[in-house]
C-alpha cells in the first residue's frame, strides 16, 4: 500500500504545520499518509526508548484514559514509551497516529511493523514527512518531533534522560506555544534528569490523565459528523483532512496558513527586545570573563537580551545539553545570566 502525498499547496493541508516555516524553510513539509487521520484533537505522548517497567505501565494507562476522554493519541512509534502510548490507545479503541522518522516502506523499528499494521486496521494512521522508501536517519527523527508537537494540542513527556529525543519534542511544543506536560521523576535517576529539567523550565507537572484533561480544558468534544475517507486509494477532497486546525488558528489567520504560535515566555522576549533592547550588546569586562571556562564564554557569547531556551543555546554553541546546562547555571550564579520563565535565559543587563 503506497502512501498518499499531501502537498502544502493542497487546500486540505493541515494548517498547524505552517507554524514550522522558518527563514531557511519557506514552506512546511510534504506529508505522506497511510490510513485515516483522526478527527479527534490529539495528545502526543513521548519518552525514552529505554523506559522503566513502571513508566511503560503508566504510559499505557495514561493513553487509554485520554483515549476514553475523547482524544486521539500521537507518538513516534519507537520502542519504550512511544509503543506503550500506541498500545494504550488501542486498548481504549481510540485512534492513534504514528509520526515516523522513516518512510513507511521501511518501518522503524522493524519489530514494530505488526504494531503499525494493527494501528491501521483499527482506523489509525501512519504519517511521515519523507517518501516511503526513505531509510531512518538521525535528523529525520528531530524533524518528525516538530511535526508531532505541531499537530497536537499538548505533548506529554513520561520519562526522559538529559539527551533523550523526547526533549526535542518538548522543545518544539514549547516553541510552538503548545501545552507541555511532564511526569515528575526521581532526579537521581538518569531516566528522569530530562523530566526534571523540563519541569524547571516551566512544564506542567502531571501525575494522571485528569491533570492533562484539566490542562486542555476538559474532555474532548465529540467530533463533528463528517465522512472519514480512508487515505488508501485517493487523496482527501478539498477541506476534508480531519485535523483540528481551528484549535490552533489565531483570529484573522488566512485560510490554509497559520502564523507561528508565540512561545512560552514571549512576554519576556518582548520586554527584552523593547525597553532594554538598546543595551543587549553590552560588553562584559575583562575581569568578569577572565575566569570563565571556554564553554562558559561560548554560552555567554550565544546570549543577548532576548531570552533563549537551553535547546537554542545548544544549537548555537554545539555543546551537549548537560554541558550547556552546567555553564548556564554557573553563569546564573555569577549573575551574568538571568533565568526567566519557561527555561529561558538571557544576558544580565549592566
Amino acid at each position: 500500500m503506497a502512501s498518499i502525498e499531501i502537498l502544502p499547496s493542497d487546500p486540505s493541508y493541515p494548517a498547524p504545520l505552517w507554524a514550522l516555516v522558518t527563514e531557511s524553510e519557506a514552506a512546511p513539509p510534504t506529508l505522506y499518509v497511510r490510513g485515516v487521520l483522526p478527527a479527534r484533537p490529539g495528545v502526543a505522548i513521548v519518552g525514552t526508548r529505554a523506559a522503566s517497567d513502571e513508566a511503560l505501565r503508566f504510559t499505557r494507562a495514561l493513553a487509554a484514559a485520554l483515549g476514553d476522554a475523547g482524544f486521539s493519541i500521537w507518538s513516534g512509534g519507537a520502542r519504550g514509551v512511544d509503543a506503550a502510548a500506541h498500545e494504550g490507545a488501542l486498548d481504549a479503541r481510540a485512534p492513534t497516529v504514528v509520526v515516523s522518522g522513516a518512510g513507511h516502506a521501511r518501518p522503524y523499528p522493524r519489530e514494530h511493523a505488526p504494531l503499525f499494521d494493527r494501528i491501521l486496521a483499527a482506523g489509525g494512521a501512519l504519517l511521515a514527512r519523507v517518501p516511503d522508501d526513505t531509510p531512518p536517519l538521525p535528523g529525520l527523527f528531530l524533524q518528525r518531533n516538530a511535526v508531532l508537537a505541531a499537530l497536537t494540542l499538548a505533548t506529554v513527556v513520561v520519562e526522559a534522560g538529559i539527551e533523550s529525543g523526547a526533549r526535542s519534542a518538548a522543545a518544539a511544543a514549547r516553541r510552538l506555544g503548545r501545552h507541555l506536560c511532564v511526569v515528575p521523576h526521581a532526579p537521581w535517576s538518569p531516566r528522569g534528569v530530562g523530566c526534571a529539567l523540563e519541569l524547571v523550565g516551566g512544564a506542567r507537572p502531571i501525575t494522571r490523565a485528569a491533570d492533562v484533561i484539566d490542562v486542555l480544558g476538559g474532555p474532548a468534544p465529540p467530533p463533528r459528523r463528517r465522512a472519514r475517507r480512508a487515505l488508501r486509494n485517493s487523496p482527501p477532497a478539498t477541506g476534508t483532512l480531519p485535523l483540528p486546525d481551528a484549535a490552533f488558528a489565531p483570529a484573522g489567520a488566512p485560510p490554509g496558513k497559520i502564523a507561528p504560535a508565540p512561545a512560552a515566555g514571549a512576554g519576556l522576549g518582548a520586554i527584552a527586545g523593547g525597553a532594554i533592547g538598546a543595551e543587549n550588546n553590552a560588553e562584559m569586562t575583562a575581569e568578569m570573563t577572565a575566569e570563565m571556562t571556554a564553554e562558559q564564554r561560548a554560552v555567554l557569547d550565544a546570549l543577548d537580551a532576548h531570552p533563549a531556551h537551553v535547546d537554542e543555546v545548544c544549537e548555537r554553541t554545539g555543546l551537549p545539553p548537560r554541558r550547556a546546562v552546567e555553564a548556564l547555571l554557573t553563569l546564573t550564579l555569577q549573575a551574568v545570566v538571568v533565568e526567566g520563565p519557561a527555561g529561558l535565559f538571557r544576558r544580565a543587563l549592566r
